[in-house]
């Protein structure tokens, strides 16, 4: 839902989801979490006009193209007009859009990893549905066909487990898929989400004819987190593999922030450039380790407050964007929060049963139907997600970045209520948010030299 580009005759009144930071000569940078849009305003702009909570009474005579633009923008709003319902509208249209089918499709359970925070390991050590069938393969195939009639964009995302333990499974469903998509006049895009140990080259080679736009390649910080099933490192091969499969393939690197242990992000960095990945990965970005509702079993994970991871990731996305690696610093929100929400994403596990969210894999009673023809749908499994509402917390409603945030992940909500208030998530979103809006209007104004620099990555491998 867009502004309209005319504003209207007073009275206006600030949006409540302007989010200002200041920048050095008393300017601020602003974001509508709303709108998306950034400005860059001088400090008074931002106390008269643009500071939630005030109110600001004009004629047509009395505006001006500035005035307007800010309005067309959405940091002013007019002053009857309740915000929080414009969310609740956008989310819904978003929520129920029949334009896209989203499938995250998980050919095995199987991992030849052993993270201890996994979401899976109780699924993965209780042995149930490890691997797809050939026949399940068909099913599935069948389903996703149905399931994508009179939709314009089909997408993909294989997760797992580990999916390249099954990317034969992969290649054959894709050359299944494509091709009915495309006599449909259906536009299909995939993803592939991995921990990169099996990119092989032959395995890249195969994945080429997959139409992936991109994959996820997941890493650990402290590197230890990420160990063969035999207790052995793995971060040289994966890197290895990285950097042959982003020569080939649109890559992207997560980094799981476990601890903060800032000796090994130098490391990783280091070997990051010296493979050159500072010029072929897309983006990298970090990422919270939650403490899992099903992980292995007796697992403990010690998660960190969100706070202090967040001081962690703001500390080292200056120091790998300051050596040329590509920190996504986007404040790009997205409308409708998380894609298990909506009536149009679905996760079929390797049994062929249906979920709402893949943490939920390989737990049946929380299966909401299955791809077998004539299957019913668990009303009771299946209907929470789409009427997952969270406007209605009240502390929510007083912040922000309510109109992006989404409430914060929907899972955790429904199944590990309080952990948020536990590690103090709001407080670190809303320091993390911040602080890429400030990197954001830095780049806007001083544009960053390209590759590395030379001088800091030497300093640091001569300490």
């Amino acid at each position: 839902m867009s502004q309209r580009s005319e504003c209207p005759d007073g009275p206006w009144m600030a949006s409540r989801f302007n989010l200002g930071v200041d920048l050095p000569g008393g300017r601020k940078a602003v974001l509508n979490t709303f709108t998306g849009a950034i400005a860059i305003v001088k400090g008074d702009t931002w106390r008269r006009y643009l500071q939630p909570g005030g109110e600001l009474r004009a004629s047509r005579a009395g505006r001006s193209p500035a005035r307007d633009l800010l309005f067309s923008k959405g940091f002013l709003v007019p002053a009857k007009v309740d915000e929080v319902d414009l969310v609740r509208i956008r989310t819904q249209s978003a929520r129920f859009s029949d334009a896209r089918l989203g499938v995250t499709l998980v050919p095995t359970l199987a991992c030849n990893l052993a993270c201890r925070y996994c979401f899976e390991g109780a699924a993965q050590e209780a042995g149930r549905g490890k691997a797809m069938t050939r026949d399940m393969e068909g099913e599935i195939v069948c389903h996703i066909a149905a399931a994508a009639r009179g939709k314009k964009h089909i997408d993909i995302c294989w997760f797992g487990g580990e999916p390249l333990l099954s990317t034969k499974a992969i290649t054959r469903i894709s050359s299944r898929l494509i091709p009915a998509c495309d006599r449909a006049g259906v536009k299909y895009s995939a993803s592939l989400v991995t921990n990169g140990y099996l990119l092989s080259r032959e395995t890249v080679e195969a994945l080429s004819n997959c139409r992936l736009r991109f994959m996820q390649v997941t890493v650990d910080v402290p590197t230890v987190e990420k160990r063969d099933r035999l207790g052995r490192a793995t971060i040289d091969q994966v890197l290895d593999n990285l950097a042959l499969a982003a020569r080939k393939l649109p890559a992207y690197l997560r980094i799981n922030v476990s601890s903060d242990d800032e000796a090994e992000f130098d490391r990783l960095y280091d070997d990051l450039v010296r493979r050159r990945l500072h010029a072929s990965l897309k983006s990298i970005y970090f990422a919270y380790v939650f403490g899992p509702e099903c992980g292995s079993l007796g697992c403990r994970f010690p998660a960190s407050e969100y706070p202090s991871y967040v001081r962690t990731v703001i500390r080292e996305r200056r120091k790998a964007r300051a050596l040329g690696l590509p920190v996504n610093v986007s404040c790009r929100l997205e409308p409708l929060g998380c894609v298990a929400t909506s009536r149009s994403h679905e996760v079929i596990g390797p049994d062929g049963l249906l979920y709402k969210c893949p943490e939920d894999i390989g737990l049946p009673e929380r299966a909401y139907g299955s791809v077998s023809a004539g299957a019913a749908v668990k009303l009771s499994s299946w209907i929470p997600w789409l009427t997952y509402d969270w406007l209605g917390d009240g502390k929510c409603a007083r912040c922000p970045a309510l109109a992006g945030c989404g409430g914060g992940c929907p899972h955790r909500r429904m199944f590990q209520p309080g952990q948020f208030e536990n590690i103090h998530y709001c407080q670190g979103y809303l320091q993390d948010l911040e602080d890429r809006l400030r990197l954001c209007a830095e780049d806007s104004e001083r544009p960053r030299r390209p590759g590395p620099r030379r001088d800091a990555v030497e300093g640091r491998r001569r300490r």
